[in-house]
């Protein structure tokens, strides 16, 4: 079994806090473990960049503009009820911290925050990810995406993914039995303009090494991942 570093090496941190001092701070502490840390210095931004990326931890200021902590939670919680959350705020008053239970928070950090109560969320929020099967996640009922090392399992046997391939099935997993629109995952993917056949071609070569029925394509508008 992987340890919890070698395991958050493969996780990508969404990471909100307005205070740039503190920001930038902090996300050189976590870049040393995660995959990728995203930042945010508002609650907009931080919802669109869970919704628009792949994440796996929630990190959020409690006081942050437009937008709070409690409110992007509140958000993130209507479409994920399992992905690990973590509240940071300068203030500890008492109805701010009652008003985040219902959240099912791994952790109510106070800044400045420490780095081994850091690393202790960092340390639940991959147990948490592990007992709910957020890293090993079935596509049918032989086969399972190893979210940790990118890869399928086909009745035990592995099957390597390309980039490519690995951020098109997260993408669809994120909203599985939801219809993707090609433009979001094509901005996904290729961050920009792409050949009209680059996503359709990815897709032909993945579809090869899964049941045929597994990713639905909508024609000229989308994909979806079909519901166990």
């Amino acid at each position: 079994m992987q340890s919890t570093s070698e395991i958050l090496k493969t996780l990508n941190i969404l990471y909100a806090e307005d205070d740039e001092s503190t920001r930038k701070n902090t996300i050189k502490t976590l870049s040393l473990f995660a995959g990728h840390v995203f930042e945010a210095n508002n609650g907009v931004d931080a919802l669109r960049m869970f919704q628009k990326k792949n994440i796996h931890i929630v990190i959020l200021d409690y006081v942050i503009p437009f937008i709070d902590g409690y409110a992007v939670a509140l958000e993130i919680r209507k479409t994920d009820p399992d992905i690990p959350i973590i509240i940071t705020s300068s203030f500890t008053e008492k109805d701010k911290l009652l008003s985040v239970i219902g959240f099912n928070l791994v952790s109510y950090l106070k800044k400045p925050l420490q780095f081994n109560d850091l690393m202790e969320s960092l340390k639940q929020s991959v147990e948490r990810l592990n007992h709910k099967g957020k890293l090993k996640i079935a596509l049918s009922e032989e086969i399972v995406y190893d979210s940790i090392r990118k890869q399928l399992l086909i009745k035990g046997t592995e099957e390597p993914l390309t980039k490519n391939e690995y951020l098109f099935l997260e993408i669809l997993l994120a909203k599985r039995s939801m219809l993707v629109m090609t433009e979001y995952i094509e901005e996904c993917i290729y961050e920009g303009s792409v050949a009209p056949n680059t996503l359709r071609n990815m897709v032909y070569r993945l579809r090869k090494k899964l049941p045929l029925d597994l990713i639905v394509t909508i024609k000229e508008i989308g994909y979806m991942l079909k519901p166990l």
